[in-house]
């Protein structure tokens, strides 16, 4: 998933069958902002991300830091690992 700066909380996931792709649902972490992403992906190219805001940032996005800082800041907003939730075994919750 492509960071884009902002601090996520997912708090939901689903398949859809209508449209064959798996969404998460995600909302700014900063309190009281109300923007919200969507990430869709077909099951068969877990690579395939589609990305869609909803809302508003009321608030600055984060600092640019520096490479290093910048590298460790798209592993914590990459956390979400599509593949893995794609490949994962059932009730594995790790």
């Amino acid at each position: 998933m492509p960071a884009d700066g902002y601090a996520w909380r997912k708090y939901g996931q689903k398949f859809i069958l209508k449209i064959r792709k798996n969404r998460s649902y995600f909302k700014c972490r900063e309190e009281g902002c109300k923007a919200k992403k969507r990430v869709e992906w077909p099951p068969s190219d877990p690579s395939s991300v589609t990305v869609t805001y909803d809302g508003v940032h009321h608030h600055p996005s984060p600092q640019r830091p520096s490479a290093s800082c910048e590298e460790d800041r798209a592993a914590i907003a990459n956390r979400y690992n599509l593949v893995i939730q794609v490949l994962r075994p059932p009730g594995d919750s790790s």
